[in-house]
């Protein structure tokens, strides 16, 4: 933001140069960002075009005759302006006058005539950057006098406002902190209009707040018979060094004003106001879907969206921008003044979803000052349309506050703030500090200070912001550095934390490269990947590519996998634990899950003198998890089916379920689909697995449970069935278990498919362990249980002993 130091000055007499102020400033926490002087320089004085005709040599260029008020002949300019005109008042600078250090005016011949002097623009002057013709100046500025007497020396100080320092974004705001810094008292410029004891602006017009939470106070004046037109040059020249451009006297007043205050305003003309009534509501309420902003632009509403509304139609976007039908105009006559006080939150969801920022909304968004600083800015502003608009002000103020502010009353203890702030703080050296910033700061008692916070310090909600304002105050320079400090060193990790380093450790020992992805992706690959899941969108996105929040990791792995094989690093084994995002229905936050994602790709030993390339594939990454589900503690992951087709995988895939006693891990395995691995510009098989660890990563470690090693021998015993092409070796393992107690451990050794069988059909060799923990078992003892295994295969899945 661009403060002018003059403008500085009408709240504060101080005589500093602005570079101290400007050192002052940021010792108080509040960055400047630059510092631009602004000086006419000498020899530049007011003088007056007395005629204007063609350049004989060039089309663009004018041969002026200037008054510049010496008495003499008119002196001869040559100009390229294309809006110098006869008997316009100029800055003219005449031979001789350095405009800048290396610019010195000199007598100039230019395509063959003399010119013996410059006409200045606004750049030339150090005033703004516009340079597209000529400065004019009020007529009544007398010509012959030395152009630094109507503008004196000046300053702009560009400052850097944090975003929870909302009542620095106004000439008023940094003035408090002057005020403060510097010792000097604040003065009140408000100003006040003579109203109009036969016009009452009550009976002229109405307003209805509906929603009172979003829009706790509203605020509003008519004046009548204003006649539009430009600005005074104070009033243009204090706008464009603020970064503003003038429009017209009604429009600048409300922009003078927001600067000035920090209150974003609105002016309606009153006669374009249906029903002479204001109402304040929701797009849903109001049934508007579409609404068009002051800029031209038709905008779709949320139904949360405020407007201001008229009796008929909405009229402006509440606290972002006017719209258009109601703005003024040259024919305007009426003007009905809008100063309200928006909730935060409303207008900053409004102004990012539609991507529209405003000076407005960039104040709402941090707060305004709902109480003073709203009457102040109404008041001065009615006052100033009065003045520079010939407007006369209706008796009254519109003043709807349903629910009137409560005061702000926190305690602050001497002590804390000591403790604190490292150094030693006493009552009487903190009260006349508050008091100064316009915290009304009282003793309770030795140690407690009733501290009664503005209500434009939105910022300020419990004790530490108090004790940071104690800090500020004392400059956060003459605080000595400590000699030492109180560490802890030692911290108990929480449950999540010793789940995720235990997961991260057992997949680092099997070979797997953790990385870390950014959480947002692009929403034609999140469709990609997972075209039937609704994301939660970026507002704002930085670009494209971060515009959603992911909903799976594979996304992010996948990208990685394709960025280290372009740079042909291959045989590729990652993993991330990491958060995906669905919205949630009943909630404003986003609903996130703690996923873990494996990536394999490439081999899984390379090629060597003793042995051939093992490549990666289903069954290795299935093999990691086990193994992982071991390491963890988990249990034993079981493979299944899907239920229905995903479109990561092809058709090479399976749901994955670990129960335990504290939860149930789910997830999914396979191989990554040919389509999605083409649009990521990956050719080699991809293998990849997501797990979702929410609950187990807060879920207590379980005990250790102890186990003898078996005291005796392990009976083992093969058997190969034929069974159907769709029945898993899960099902067929878990049925073979359930047979008998003596049965220990049931694997899956070989499978074959072949002419010798019959089509659909496969022949899978099964090892069975027998044990007992009484005695070593017999060929007699297993017996019976073989016999069982042999009929419940062919009973329950169809499945014949091969012979």
């Amino acid at each position: 933001m661009k403060i002018l130091y003059s403008w500085l000055k009408d709240f504060i007499d101080i005589n500093a140069p602005a570079a101290e102020v400007a050192s002052a400033l940021t010792s108080a926490g509040i960055e400047v960002a630059s510092i631009t002087e602004i000086s006419i320089p000498d020899g530049v004085k007011v003088a007056r075009v007395v005629s204007r005709d063609p350049h004989p040599g060039a089309d663009k260029l004018s041969l002026c005759q200037v008054d510049d008020g010496s008495g003499g002949e008119p002196l001869q300019i040559v100009c390229g302006a294309p809006n110098v005109t006869a008997g316009m008042t100029v800055a003219l600078a005449v031979v001789g006058t350095q405009i800048a250090p290396d610019f010195k005016i000199g007598k100039a011949k230019i395509r063959g005539v003399e010119s013996f002097g410059m006409l200045c623009s606004e750049k030339e002057l150090g005033l703004s950057d516009s340079h597209e013709g000529i400065m004019p100046l009020p007529h009544d500025y007398k010509i012959g006098t030395p152009l630094s007497e109507y503008m004196p020396y000046d300053a702009v100080i560009e400052i850097e406002i944090t975003p929870n320092r909302g009542d620095c974004l106004s000439v008023l705001g940094v003035a408090r902190e002057v005020s403060a810094r510097f010792g000097l008292p604040l003065k009140d410029i408000t100003k006040k209009p003579r109203e109009n004891a036969d016009d009452s602006v009550t009976s002229a017009i109405s307003v209805d707040v509906e929603n009172a939470g979003r829009c706790p106070r509203y605020m509003g004046r008519l004046v009548r018979g204003v006649t539009v037109g430009a600005s005074p040059e104070w009033m243009q020249r204090r706008l464009k060094l603020a970064g503003l451009r003038p429009i017209n006297n009604i429009v600048d007043i409300t922009n003078y004003v927001l600067i000035q205050y920090g209150q974003p305003m609105h002016a309606f003309d009153y006669n374009a106001i249906e029903d002479r009534k204001i109402a304040i509501k929701t797009a849903s309420s109001m049934g508007a879907g579409q609404f068009t902003t002051l800029d031209g632009v038709e905008r779709k509403l949320a139904g949360d969206d405020l407007l201001i509304c008229d009796g008929k139609r909405p009229v402006a976007l509440a606290g972002v921008m006017g719209g258009a039908g109601s703005e003024i105009t040259e024919a305007t006559k009426d003007v009905f003044l809008e100063c309200a006080f928006f909730e935060q939150g409303g207008v900053r969801k409004t102004s990012k979803r539609l991507a529209l920022s405003t000076d407005s909304s960039y104040r709402f968004e941090r707060g305004v000052d709902p109480a003073q600083g709203l009457e102040n800015a109404l008041e001065t502003a009615a006052a100033l349309l009065q003045e520079l608009a010939g407007g006369s002000v209706a008796a009254g103020v519109i003043d709807t506050r349903p629910n009137p502010f409560a005061d702000k009353v926190l305690a602050l203890h001497p002590s804390r703030a000591s403790r604190l702030l490292g150094l030693e703080f006493t009552a009487d050296g903190i009260i006349p500090s508050l008091n100064s910033l316009g915290i009304n700061t009282l003793r309770e008692s030795d140690d407690v200070l009733r501290c009664t916070v503005p209500l434009f310090r939105h910022d300020i909600t419990e004790e530490a912001d108090l004790i940071e304002e104690v800090g500020r105050q004392y400059g956060y320079d003459n605080i000595p550095a400590a000699d030492s400090a109180r560490v802890e060193l030692v911290r108990q990790p929480s449950t999540a934390e010793i789940n995720r380093d235990m997961a991260r450790h057992a997949l680092c020992y099997f070979g797997l490269n953790e990385i870390i992805t950014n959480s947002m992706v692009s929403e034609p690959r999140r469709k990609l990947v997972t075209p039937d899941a609704e994301p939660v969108k970026i507002m704002n996105p930085l670009n494209p590519d971060m515009a959603e929040m992911r909903t799976s990791m594979a996304v992010s792995l996948l990208e990685t996998a394709a960025y280290n094989l372009n740079r042909k690093n291959r045989d590729n084994r990652l993993f991330e634990i990491g958060k995906v995002f669905r919205p949630d229905p009943k909630s404003e936050l986003a609903d996130e899950r703690d996923i873990l994602a494996v990536l394999i790709e490439g081999a899984c030993f390379p090629q060597s003198w003793g042995n051939q390339e093992l490549p990666n594939d289903f069954f290795v990454l299935k093999g990691i998890l086990e193994a992982f589900a071991a390491n963890c503690a988990l249990g034993t992951p079981v493979f299944s089916r899907m239920e229905s087709s995903v479109p990561l995988y092809g058709p090479e895939c399976a749901s994955i379920t670990i129960k335990n006693a504290q939860t149930d891990i789910r997830g999914t395995i396979g191989r990554v689909s040919d389509k999605i691995c083409k649009a990521f510009g990956i050719k080699t098989a991809v293998y990849y697995a997501e797990l979702d660890l929410t609950a187990w990563l807060s879920a207590p470690k379980p005990l250790p449970v102890y186990t003898p090693l078996p005291k005796f021998p392990a009976l083992e015993r093969d058997y190969c069935f034929v069974m159907p092409e769709t029945l898993s070796s899960a099902a067929v393992t878990k049925e073979i278990e359930s047979v008998s107690p003596l049965i220990a451990k049931v694997r899956p050794f070989d499978v074959y498919r072949g002419e010798k069988l019959e089509a659909g059909t496969k022949s899978v060799a099964f090892s069975v362990e027998f044990r007992s923990p009484d005695k070593t078992l017999s060929d007699e003892d297993v017996a019976d249980a073989c016999t069982k295994i042999i009929a419940a295969m062919e009973k329950e899945h169809g499945a014949v002993l091969r012979k």
